[in-house]
């Protein structure tokens, strides 16, 4: 199933899936503000999770949809639905009573739902993918990656009672040693006992307050690593209620112009990776999470950076156990003054971030967290709002580096605030027109960005390329060797990654990108063959391209 955990959140909570068909019908382009739920005619039926319009009978379309099905739940108990991310608007009604609304398509959120007198309720979903900054601020249609709509994760549904545990979150204090801290948010504590297990084991019991701050050692500790990704667990009991967080000993520094994992410098070695499909839109089934990792592995990748957008869960449960890291990044692509500036806009920006950092900081795997994928950094007006994003983050987690990805390497104005240098460059792809051997721009621009970052005082910061690459469309080859053909994308990438061996101050690289995904339609699909990205060692349906071979030649022999 595609809504199937790797390992139980709870033994004693019910929680209930609500994945499934659904009651659908598709409106279109009306006010959501006038909609009248008892006149609503559910004419169709839409699986969960799905993206609406990656389905053959609405692709391409934009407006308001609703969804409606029967859940279940213990009479007179009051409960919390939990939705991994529906895309782009949403409100959440149940028994026709308006509870919540969301404007992430990206993120998890939670919706309290008061106790009812009958098992059987109602539930509606009303879901807009159209764009809309004044009401989802956060989803432009400019940006390069094409957004789906619809409920596209799972959907689940917690009975709780008038005390149980809300949140917490491992950190780890001595990966060898074992000892961890543990933030614990309860509701309604009330003085109840709160006892706490590690791998099965008893390790301490307190009386609950609303925010606890507890120290604990792993009886037979294993640190996690991605060579030997060892994972433990801690249960947390109150009452009747109870929660199990996965997590792994290990710790992640920005240090001496290095990244280190457990104390040792590590380099990282991978791809920016969309979730998209062309059959399945952003809502991946478990079987292609699985077999992405599997091919990455195969390339000798052992870092994906999730671009750009908050991750599903399940791959991240997957890059825990199969020893990837990865850099988690909020949603953002090419933001400037216009949206930087806009109060609307930071605010939702600071609420998706808050979800994220709480929904994925005991992940072992994420070792960086990422803001605004090229914002316009060269600009002053950038600087309040990632110094606020990037606080804000250390905040919920100061046990991880932030960074954010610049394409203004020679002109950004904000390196000082992040602790990992991260350029998204292309030479010798864009803006070389009328050069002889593009190829020969690579390497001396690497150079001169680096030089420049060095200059301003930042060689104690780790140096990563967070984004570079050509396009190669799957099949088209050329005895010229010309742009766009494969021979052009496997020499391009071949040129990048024998300097980024060579060069001992690049820490890390994530090529652009894994799998070719749509992207613009209309007018800017001119700058893209096919309306999709085509930047990548395999194509959508992850047919290989030449350059696989190339990169798996290089990065296997490194890693071996």
């Amino acid at each position: 199933m595609n809504s199937l955990k790797p390992y139980p959140r709870h033994q004693l909570r019910k929680v209930h899936p609500a994945d499934g068909v659904w009651d659908f019908t598709f409106l279109g382009d009306i006010a959501r503000d006038k909609l009248d739920l008892d006149q609503i005619v559910y004419d169709d039926a839409m699986p969960v999770p799905a993206a609406f319009d990656a389905m053959p009978a609405y692709a391409g379309r934009r407006g308001l949809a609703v969804y409606r099905r029967k859940i279940s739940v213990t009479p007179g108990r009051p409960s919390r639905l939990n939705f991994e991310a529906v895309s782009l608007w949403c409100r959440i009604y149940v028994d026709g009573r308006l509870l919540g609304e969301h404007a992430c398509g990206y993120t998890g959120f939670w919706v309290d739902v008061p106790a009812g007198d009958f098992q059987d309720r109602e539930l509606v979903v009303v879901v807009d993918n159209r764009f809309d900054f004044h009401r989802s601020p956060l989803h432009e249609h400019y940006f390069d990656f094409y957004q789906w709509g619809g409920i596209i994760r799972s959907v689940w549904i917690h009975e709780v009672g008038g005390s149980y545990l809300k949140d917490a979150f491992v950190r780890t204090i001595d990966p060898v040693v074992g000892d961890i801290h543990v933030q614990v948010q309860i509701e309604g504590a009330n003085g109840t006992p709160l006892s706490l297990e590690l791998d099965g084991l008893p390790v301490g019991s307190y009386l609950a307050s609303a925010r606890m701050e507890l120290r604990c050692r792993v009886p037979e500790p294993q640190p996690w690593s991605p060579g030997t990704p060892h994972l433990h667990h801690l249960r947390l009991r109150l009452g009747d209620d109870d929660m199990i967080i996965r997590f792994g000993l290990r710790t992640v520094e920005a240090r001496d112009g290095q990244l280190m994992l457990n104390g040792e410098p590590v380099e990282l070695r991978g791809y920016n990776r969309h979730e998209s499909h062309p059959q399945f839109g952003p809502a991946l089934p478990l079987s292609l999470l699985v077999a992405d990792l599997q091919q990455l592995r195969d390339l000798g990748a052992n870092f994906v950076r999730g671009s750009h957008y908050p991750q599903d869960q399940r791959f991240l449960d997957l890059c825990d156990e199969m020893g990837f890291l990865v850099w988690e990044e909020g949603i953002g692509w090419g933001q400037r003054a216009r949206q930087l500036e806009d109060a609307g806009f930071r605010k939702a920006h600071l609420a998706m971030l808050e979800e994220m950092v709480c929904t994925s900081r005991n992940h072992p795997c994420v070792i960086l967290w990422g803001v605004l994928n090229e914002l316009g950094s060269n600009e002053n007006c950038a600087r309040p709002v990632l110094e606020e994003s990037i606080n804000r983050i250390r905040q919920l987690d100061p046990t991880r580096p932030v960074t954010y990805a610049t394409m203004f390497p020679l002109e950004d104005l904000c390196y000082d605030l992040a602790d990992v240098i991260a350029h998204n460059i292309y030479p010798g792809w864009y803006g070389c027109e009328d050069v002889e051997d593009p190829l020969s721009l690579i390497v001396p621009h690497i150079h001169k960005c680096i030089a420049h970052v060095d200059s301003l005082g930042h060689r104690a910061k780790p140096y990563i390329i967070s984004e570079i690459g050509a396009e190669g469309l799957y099949g088209w080859h050329d005895a010229l060797n010309g742009f766009f053909t494969e021979e052009y994308q496997a020499a391009y990438i071949e040129t990048v990654l024998c300097e980024v061996a060579a060069n001992a101050r690049i820490n890390g690289i994530a090529l652009w990108h894994f799998s070719d995904a749509r992207t613009y339609v209309g007018g800017r699909a001119l700058v893209r063959p096919r309306a999709f990205n085509n930047k990548g060692t395999v194509d959508e349906y992850r047919r290989p391209k030449r350059a696989y071979e190339h990169v798996k030649r290089l990065w296997r022999a490194k890693g071996e």
